[in-house]
């Protein structure tokens, strides 16, 4: 049974076995070394990864953070995820972030390590679930800092296409649509990005002892984005494969999907968002290690 973690800009979130959980992508330097998840966030200091360049180099304190909370010892098979795009471009290079991040977990103890990418592990998960779908699918990972997008063949479950769009998802959707609505709600107050999807996840601002509630506004601006994010992928699409950039289904996963589970539809493809979609991935890639 392997270890599954899948950090994103946001959380980390790990799968082991039935049990899973979730860590806040925060850290802080501390005088016994790296604090991350919330005892980091709800600190003064904290830092948030900004880079795929950050991701690799603490992904080992976040995974060993994940490692302590659900118990598992220091030395099993570990999967890890990386955007799909740097998985992709550099998966065969031998200086590449696939083999960098590798190496530095192999030097943190884990001597059996697997980097998958990154979109794939939700469309896993559906067709698991979904072995008699068919025709092509389009799948679209809404992370916080990431899109990422993957044009699969139903029948053989191979890629046609698929790219990272970086500085989009959830953090871009609140930036330039959330947070001008709600400006008056916190005046005088400056969020980092991941305060923000703990804002999102809570629906609500709280400034001093007022508490107003934003949901209105968290599904307007989901609305507008996941337009944008749909029309931005359609014309990549088109621009590479042109009449062949068809599918009958859009699969929605990752943690922005549950904020347009309401607000989006379609009258000619399916569009599927998975039950538990910021967990997709990781539940992906845990079944695909038996």
């Amino acid at each position: 049974m392997a270890f599954v973690c899948d950090l994103g800009f946001s959380s980390l979130k790990w799968v082991h076995g039935d049990n899973k959980g979730r860590i806040v992508s925060a850290y802080r330097r501390g005088h016994d070394g790296l604090v991350v998840g919330e005892d980091a966030l709800l600190t003064a200091g904290s830092s948030y990864l900004k880079t795929l360049e950050d991701l690799v180099h603490h992904y080992p304190a976040f995974v060993e953070e994940a490692a302590s909370v659900a118990r598992v010892p220091t030395g099993e098979s570990l999967v890890v995820g990386l955007p799909y795009g740097a998985w992709v471009a550099e998966k065969d290079k031998p200086a590449g972030v696939v083999q960098t991040l590798t190496k530095v977990l192999n030097a943190s103890g884990w001597p059996e390590v697997r980097v998958l990418p990154q979109g794939l592990g939700g469309v896993r998960l559906f067709l698991s679930q979904n072995q008699d779908r068919a025709g092509n699918i389009l799948a679209v990972d809404i992370g916080f800092n990431t899109v990422i997008f993957t044009l699969v063949e139903g029948e053989s479950r191979s890629i046609i296409y698929g790219d990272t769009f970086y500085k989009r998802g959830v953090h871009q959707m609140a930036t330039q649509l959330l947070l001008p609505a709600i400006r008056d709600l916190a005046p005088s107050r400056t969020f980092t990005p991941v305060e923000i999807s703990y804002l999102i996840e809570r629906g609500y601002v709280q400034y001093g002892f007022e508490r107003h509630d934003i949901s209105d506004e968290i599904e307007t601006a989901a609305k507008a984005y996941i337009e944008d994010i749909l029309r931005d992928i359609h014309g990549e699409l088109q621009a590479h494969l042109g009449l062949k950039a068809s599918f009958e289904t859009v699969l929605i996963f990752g943690g922005g999907a549950t904020l347009i589970r309401d607000v989006i539809s379609a009258r000619k493809v399916a569009i599927e968002i998975l039950p538990e979609p910021e967990f997709a991935n990781a539940l992906g890639f845990a079944l695909a290690e038996g």
